[in-house]
């Protein structure tokens, strides 16, 4: 891996690249922004402003940044963003540019990984916060997963990634508004997808051991702690640890559920009965029944369904927090 350039280094722009979501935090006018923008350089000093224009744009922009040498990104929006932000850089190290550290500047309606890092969600705070921040080394995660329409794809995540009722949830979640918020819109998803849902049987290879069948409400995969608007699913993941945390929910009926949501909020889910957690590398999905339709959610998107593959990238990204 070749050495970051040394701030002398000719031609190479030092600014910060700030890859905004419009979208994000529900919508970002020229006005807003320009409120905004002050702070935010008032914490980084002279940076680049680059708006994103549809999805995977920032994945683009992070790509290109990291490529030309830009010792510093910042995803400025929600998990999405900050997913595109991360698989961009992800992407270029891979190609081998020199590592590009990922900032955070949360602004959106989900803010699950930045409830992992403990950020603040003031603007200026966080602008503040990043320019007195150190970079850390970092594991993420990727998933292989099966195309609705036949073949494979393959995407990074940072944060969780998860598969049966709450990828039901996600996919119910994001085709909703979320003006009340991502608590709010998570949690009446959650509640519609309950009354209507089966659980599925899947057969589950942990890291090349034979597989196993179980009957699972859900399943996470977790390099951070939370997802679906604030709920601690993997409360014992860690960033750095180089292993990924999975969480199976099993056959749990829909009283259970109701009764033990407040406990998925809390991070305390793993003290019922058929939660189970593990420390993973790689972890092979199938469904017991090959047509069943089961999506895969990965930092809150559901690009794709079961089989799938999900593993660990260690000390695979260099963030500010």
């Amino acid at each position: 891996m070749a050495s970051p350039p040394s701030p002398e280094t000719p031609g190479v722009d030092r600014r910060p690249r700030v890859i905004v979501n419009p979208k994000a935090g529900g919508g970002l006018s020229q006005k807003k922004w320009a409120r905004l923008v002050g702070a935010v350089s008032e914490g980084l000093g002279e940076l680049e402003v680059q708006f994103t224009e549809a999805p995977g744009h920032a994945t683009e922009l992070a790509r290109e940044a990291a490529l030309h040498r830009r010792p510093l990104v910042v995803a400025f929006g929600g998990d999405g963003t900050i997913s595109e932000a991360a698989a961009g850089l992800l992407s270029a190290r891979e190609a081998g540019a020199a590592d590009t550290d990922l900032g955070i500047i949360p602004r959106g309606t989900g803010g699950d990984f930045r409830r992992t890092l403990e950020l603040p969600q003031d603007v200026a705070q966080a602008a503040r916060h990043l320019k007195d921040a150190t970079a850390r080394v970092i594991d993420a995660g990727r998933v292989t997963y099966t195309l609705a329409e036949g073949g494979t794809g393959t995407r990074p995540f940072i944060n969780v990634a998860s598969f049966g009722f709450s990828s039901a949830v996600a996919a119910r979640a994001n085709a909703s508004s979320k003006s009340m918020g991502a608590k709010t819109a998570f949690l009446g998803a959650t509640l519609k997808t309950l009354a209507v849902y089966q659980n599925t049987d899947v057969l589950l290879e942990l890291d090349g051991a034979p597989a196993v069948r179980r009957t699972l409400m859900l399943a996470a995969i977790g390099n951070g702690r939370f997802f679906g608007g604030g709920m601690k699913i993997c409360p014992d993941a860690q960033l750095d640890s180089g292993n990924l945390t999975m969480v199976t929910v099993g056959d749990l009926g829909r009283l259970k559920v109701l009764t033990n949501l407040h406990k998925l909020f809390a991070g305390t889910h793993l003290t019922i009965d058929d939660v189970h957690a593990f420390q993973v590398h790689r972890v092979r999905v199938t469904p017991a029944d090959a047509s069943a339709v089961i999506p895969v959610e990965l930092d809150g998107e559901t690009p794709g369904q079961l089989p799938a593959t999900f593993e660990v990238l260690p000390r695979a990204l260099r963030l500010r927090f």
